[in-house]
């Protein structure tokens, strides 16, 4: 999975929310990077706004979230997923119809008004994400911290190990953030991941998708060939 830089485009709601940046009293961010990702629907956002360190949080409209950010962000109309890692945040929209240049100031707007938190992730807080592991679960989350989730995270995403069935072999790991709902997220799964975690850790044997009831319930490659079609076109013939 690999992701590109789109610059944005000098609207005029990009140009106001410029001159608001630079006008800010006491701003202490310079830059707003907006990143595509393999997913159409989500953007990775890297600026200078410190953000929580710890391992990443993913955080669902309609749900209760802790970190101001995420409340300011999923307030936004289209936006439906959030998540905050602790040198990027990824958003995901809820249709690709939906206009990413319309979107952009508006989460440029969220990024400067919206306090920052405490930057120590409470142990609570980590516990939600990496929850008492035994010994093969533990195993199996520093093989995904060493080998997974740097990739991922260049491309505004995570695996969450949700649970390894010993008796079967299987280990269940749910893709979050940009990684939800991508239409190569299978193939990141099946190839990357699960051979990653075998090689590993001898007692998986495979790897299976858990799951996320926040990702788009139709067919990743409906999705894909939709996104196609909306870029390219339709082939004639």
């Amino acid at each position: 999975m690999a992701s590109t830089m789109a610059m944005v485009r000098p609207s005029r709601a990009a140009r106001a929310w410029a001159g608001r940046l630079r006008r800010s009293p006491g701003n202490v961010m310079s830059a707003i990077v907006f990143e595509t990702t393999p997913n159409p629907d989500a953007l990775r956002i890297v600026s200078d706004r410190p953000l929580p360190s710890g391992p990443p949080r993913q955080f669902m409209l309609g749900e209760r979230a802790a970190d101001p950010l995420a409340v300011a962000l999923l307030a936004i109309e289209g936006i439906v997923r959030v998540m905050i890692g602790p040198d990027f945040v990824t958003v995901v929209r809820d249709d690709p119809a939906r206009d990413w240049e319309a979107l952009r100031p508006q989460i440029a707007f969220a990024l400067l008004d919206t306090p920052a938190i405490d930057l120590e992730p409470t142990v609570v807080a980590i516990a939600a994400v990496r929850p008492e592991r035994s010994e093969i679960e533990q195993h199996i989350e520093d093989v995904l911290d060493r080998w997974v989730r740097p990739g991922l995270g260049t491309d505004g995403g995570d695996a969450m190990l949700i649970r390894f069935d010993a008796e079967s072999g299987t280990a269940w790991i749910r893709m979050t953030g940009a990684c939800g709902g991508c239409p190569s997220g299978p193939i990141t799964l099946k190839r990357g991941i699960e051979q990653t975690v075998r090689r590993w850790v001898p007692e998986v044997v495979r790897v299976a998708a858990a799951e996320d009831p926040s990702a788009t319930p139709y067919d990743p490659r409906a999705r894909f060939r939709d996104w196609v079609a909306r870029k390219w076109g339709t082939p004639s013939g």
